[in-house]
């Protein structure tokens, strides 16, 4: 073979296998690649996890997410951050999780607030069953549809019956759209009674009111009226639930007084949601991390402090009862022409 035969045969296997190592390098770098991110999306949670609560600080959802965001700080050692959005009636922390990325690193402690506010809206900011992933729900705090002292009225029956003989005369005290506003409509409804809407701009004026006999009724979270049931100054008709609080045992579940077909009582609730779209495996993920915060005594004498209950539920149980609970505040909104 001639040496310029030669030089060209040697030349060509050496680019062969120039392109050979360049189709190496990159199949090498492409594996590299796959096998970090599968490790990054198996290793969930590998950064801090993000707790937004749609309120200020010292309410019952702020102190809910830190107690339970501690406990999982310290039984897994991923940092857990509790970031307050209060505003617009919980719309700001609410929308902010909405758009943020469904990677299960931001979430939120939700409320019956999360499918009340948009039932109020002729256009909705959002919408509670396809805008958000729900996690799991946790607790529940008892609804109380507390009385003045000077009524003379003890039962859920003598309310009614007054109510019936006695239209627009009762009237019950509010804080604007929430679970208390919502519940008591829904009761009324039901029951078919005329009772006057008072709204106040905080619960505080609106309890001091109802000592004071200003007004007849306030639909009141438990911890808040339980000091006042014990000392005389206020009186529990009925408990919004299905059953009876520990707290107060001798105070009837309105599922006891009435059973008007369709209606069921429900307490203010929470529980914990991620943006739309999150994954199954990290919705299962954070559920676990959830849920054994919850079985901690630590955590579960904090909640009975609170006069919270466990209320446990699966993704797919918290999934429906939110489409049930929307459902019926917007049939609700809609009858009352309460929705702007």
């Amino acid at each position: 073979m001639k040496h310029s035969q030669l030089n060209g045969v040697q030349s060509a296997s050496a680019a062969a296998n120039k392109r050979r190592l360049m189709l190496l390098a990159a199949a090498g770098g492409a594996l590299l690649a796959l096998s970090t991110l599968a490790q990054a999306q198996g290793a969930f949670p590998n950064k801090p996890i993000k707790i937004v609560v749609p309120y200020s600080t010292g309410t019952g959802s702020d102190t809910l997410a830190r107690t339970i965001g501690q406990n999982i700080t310290e039984k897994t050692g991923h940092p857990v951050i509790i970031e307050n959005r209060e505003g617009a009636g919980s719309l700001i922390g609410t929308l902010a999780v909405a758009k943020a990325a469904p990677d299960g690193y931001t979430i939120m402690i939700a409320a019956n607030t999360l499918v009340i506010l948009p039932s109020q809206k002729l256009t909705p900011p959002y919408n509670p069953v396809t805008d958000f992933s729900p996690i799991v729900k946790v607790a529940a705090i008892p609804l109380v549809l507390a009385a003045t002292p000077s009524l003379k009225i003890n039962t859920v029956k003598e309310l009614i019956a007054y109510a019936k003989a006695n239209p627009g005369k009762l009237n019950y005290a509010t804080s604007g759209p929430g679970p208390s506003q919502n519940e008591m409509e829904l009761f009324k409804q039901a029951v078919g009674i005329d009772v006057v809407e008072i709204p106040y701009k905080n619960t505080a004026q609106a309890m001091t009111d109802l000592i004071g006999g200003q007004v007849s009724l306030f639909p009141a979270v438990g911890p808040l009226v339980l000091q006042h049931l014990k000392s005389g100054r206020a009186k529990g008709i009925a408990i919004f639930d299905k059953q009876r609080s520990p707290q107060m045992p001798d105070i009837p579940a309105m599922t006891e007084e009435v059973t008007v077909p369709g209606y069921v009582a429900t307490p203010v609730w929470y529980g914990f949601v991620a943006p739309a779209k999150t994954p199954p495996d990290i919705i299962a993920a954070l559920g676990t991390m959830i849920q054994n915060a919850m079985a901690s005594p630590e955590v579960n004498t904090r909640l009975v402090s609170l006069g919270a209950q466990l209320l446990p539920a699966t993704t797919e149980q918290f999934t429906l009862e939110i489409k049930n609970e929307y459902e019926k505040s917007s049939n609700l909104a809609k009858k009352l022409g309460t929705a702007k």
